[in-house]
């Protein structure tokens, strides 16, 4: 890992869970992390955001890339129910995934957790192709890369 790239993946695991804090602190460091983060949006699970450098091409009409999602309280519960016990420290994620940006669908390649304590816990991976829900941050995150 760059330089560059272990400060930012420092700076994500410094961030509060809470969205209202996330936003906060994301506009007003924006020039620090320069356009490599974009924002692409929230819910009540948390807020989004995906590399702008790792976006790849592997094949015409699917794009890989390296997605971050830092969790609200309600966020964390969910995967506590979900998950069990080991979830109650979540702070964020990064997820590798592919999209296809014709047949509007979504593999998560990898994923990691990692606890406000810095871990990283419970790597999985899923090869398995999903088609977008309506309205859901897949879907916007596919409008976004897939350009």
């Amino acid at each position: 890992m760059g330089r560059v790239v272990e400060k930012e993946v420092s700076l994500i695991r410094s961030l509060s869970v809470k969205f209202a804090v996330i936003v906060l602190i994301i506009f007003n460091t924006a020039e620090a992390w320069g356009e490599r983060w974009k924002y692409y949006g929230a819910n009540e699970n948390g807020g989004y955001f995906y590399d702008t450098e790792s976006l790849t091409w592997p094949q015409e009409n699917i794009v890989m890339v390296l997605v971050q999602s830092a969790y609200t309280e309600k966020g964390i519960s969910h995967w506590v129910r979900e998950g069990g016990k080991e979830f109650q420290n979540l702070s964020y994620s990064l997820v590798w995934c592919e999209l296809n940006c014709v047949e509007k669908s979504i593999r998560n390649l990898r994923i990691a957790f990692y606890s406000k304590g810095k871990e990283i816990f419970y790597p999985i991976g899923n090869d398995e192709w999903q088609l977008f829900v309506p309205d859901s941050m897949s879907e916007v995150l596919c409008k976004q890369v897939c350009k």
